[in-house]
Parts: C-alpha cells; structure tokens; sequence
C-alpha cells in the first residue's frame, strides 16, 4: 500500500481503500487519523472508534465547560430564577 508521511499524518490514495484488511491495519496502527487523498488532494479522514469517542467527549466536555461558564456569568450578573419559579413557567408553557 503506497502511503505518504508528514508530520505524523499518514495520507493514502484513494485506491488503496481496495485491499480493505490492509487499510483496517493501517487506520488501527496510526495515533492520528489517516487521510484518503483523491486526485492528489485531501477527500477525508479515516479513524478508530476509539478516536472518535474520544474527540466526541473532548466536545461534550468543552460545551459542558462553556456551559458553567455560561451559567456561572448569569448568576454573576443577576440572570437567574428560583427553581419553583421556573418549574412554574415550564409547567405553563407547556401546559403539564
């Protein structure tokens, strides 16, 4: 399988997703994504599932982190409710 190396990104052509097992223990053996070019450029990326549950919780953690900020800033500057309050308005709302 012809594959190309720069700065720890491995890049391979298109047509070597053909031999799939070969391609399989190349995506697994790479720390990084493995990009699939096609006419020279960059089409996309091939990853484990074990990289992409890490890169979703590394998102979720940083909404979360955005969140508190969030939270934290309206408490800050007097943008809250008590929770009977809003349980209230909900319960209005949508009519429960």
């Amino acid at each position: 399988m012809a594959r190309k190396e720069t700065a720890m990104t491995v890049c391979v052509p298109i047509k070597d997703l053909k031999n799939t097992a070969t391609f399989s223990k190349l995506v697994e053996s790479s720390p990084d994504p493995v990009i699939v070019t096609r006419n020279g450029r960059e089409s996309f990326a091939v990853m484990t599932v074990e990289e992409l549950d890490a890169l979703r919780l590394e998102a979720a953690r940083a909404q979360l982190y955005r969140d508190i900020d969030e939270a934290e800033d309206d408490f800050a500057h007097g943008r809250m409710t008590e929770a009977n309050e809003s349980q209230r308005r909900t319960r209005e709302r949508y009519g429960l």
